[in-house]
């Protein structure tokens, strides 16, 4: 992927992380986050998150689970190397428990999350 396309790819990232989210930010948490606990971090923009289908049940209902992208830096296994140990995720007061998280591969900077919505 060149930078052209990467740059393309995080419009678009930020046009649907406005739809769902507005201008909230994304926080990351490495064990539950409890009253006064700040983030690893927090990610502002070049992030977004959405429902996953439930189809295994046949009912069409959610389950409750989310994945959620968030644009990796290219240094990413020093500088994002806490990434790896996430175990919450919030946005405002609404909150996800991790189940599953994948690390960039090659050319695409991106983390993958898959997590619970509590």
């Amino acid at each position: 992927m060149n930078s052209h396309q990467n740059e393309a790819r995080l419009v678009a990232v930020n046009l649907r992380r406005k739809r769902l989210f507005g201008d909230s930010s994304l926080k990351v948490y490495t064990a539950k986050p409890e009253a006064g606990r700040e983030a690893v971090a927090k990610f502002e923009k070049h992030w977004f998150g959405h429902r996953i289908a439930g189809t295994t049940d046949g009912t069409g209902r959610g389950s409750g689970a989310w994945q959620f992208q968030i644009e990796a830096l290219p240094d990413w296994e020093e500088s994002q190397s806490f990434m790896l140990g996430v175990a919450t995720l919030s946005i405002d007061v609404r909150r996800w428990k991790v189940n599953k998280i994948e690390k960039p591969i090659g050319l695409s900077l991106i983390w993958k999350i898959r997590a619970q919505e509590l």
